[in-house]
């Protein structure tokens, strides 16, 4: 354990002790355990992270850091919580999802397939053409990403909303709706909690957030691509853009799919 401490502790660049009052220490305390230790030092000895310098957000189920690997790129480090006051909500999408076999009753273990599900999601979105982070690699709780960004991280649609302009947020509109319809006609898949807090604007904007993300054969895609539907149309009508009506949308893009899960219903 000393040898693991040792590692943490360079990837996090503590040096004394007083360090361990700063709010990178504080913020990685929340999702610190021996299984984080275990699998950040695994990917220290690797090179594939070699120190984490900030947090870039912070969540009920996650929190992620901005880092560096050996090489000096930077890398976006997603780290779940092993216990998670979210287990149900995890457990219903993952035994809906039919990529999923017999799931685990250990929560952690649970996480563990949670963390590989959006590493799969996010190789899944990137091969149909959809803008994601690149996945780097993942190993228990822990996903590194592509960082987005170049000296600070690209920011969220709605963290920079007040600086667009009209043609702004209708070029947004179209590459959304865009996704949204190339997700589900080309890759038989749905993001699931698409939002403006889900969308990076760098050169190009950039999804993220891909965890609830799944396939078309899972039971409840259609209410997540209605949900995803719904909740695009409706942020872009509230900054005035001419939108489509919500029901005709998802009845375009569900209309085979519905009618067959109509049929065997019957």
């Amino acid at each position: 354990m000393e040898r693991l401490d040792r590692e943490i502790a360079e990837v996090l660049g503590l040096t004394d002790k007083r360090e361990k009052d700063s709010e990178l220490f504080k913020v990685f305390s929340e999702v610190f355990d021996k299984t984080t230790v275990e699998t950040i030092s695994y990917f220290y000895r690797r090179g594939i992270i070699e120190r984490l310098y900030g947090v870039l957000s912070t969540g009920k189920e996650a929190n992620v850091f901005a880092g560096y690997n050996s090489k000096g790129e930077k890398i976006a480090v997603k780290i779940y919580r092993t216990y998670t006051t979210e287990f149900r909500r995890i457990w219903e999408y993952l035994a809906a999802d039919p990529r999923i076999g017999a799931l685990p009753k250990d929560i952690r273990k649970l996480v563990f397939v949670w963390t590989r599900r959006e590493y799969k999601n996010l190789q899944r979105a990137l091969k149909y053409a959809v803008r994601a982070p690149e996945p780097i690699a993942f190993r228990n709780n822990v996903l590194v990403m592509e960082f987005i960004g170049d000296d600070m991280p690209a920011p969220r649609l709605k963290d920079v909303e007040k600086e667009l302009e009209k043609e702004d947020f209708e070029e947004l509109y179209d590459f959304m709706m865009g996704s949204i319809e190339k997700l589900w006609k080309r890759g038989d898949m749905v993001h699931g909690d698409l939002s403006e807090y889900n969308l990076l604007l760098w050169h190009e904007p950039v999804i993220i957030d891909w965890s609830q993300a799944t396939v078309k054969r899972n039971r409840m895609s259609l209410t997540l691509l209605y949900r995803d539907i719904r909740n695009v149309i409706n942020y872009f009508k509230r900054k005035g853009i001419d939108v489509e009506d919500p029901e005709e949308k998802f009845r375009e893009l569900a209309g085979d799919e519905l009618w067959m899960r109509n049929l065997r219903s019957l």
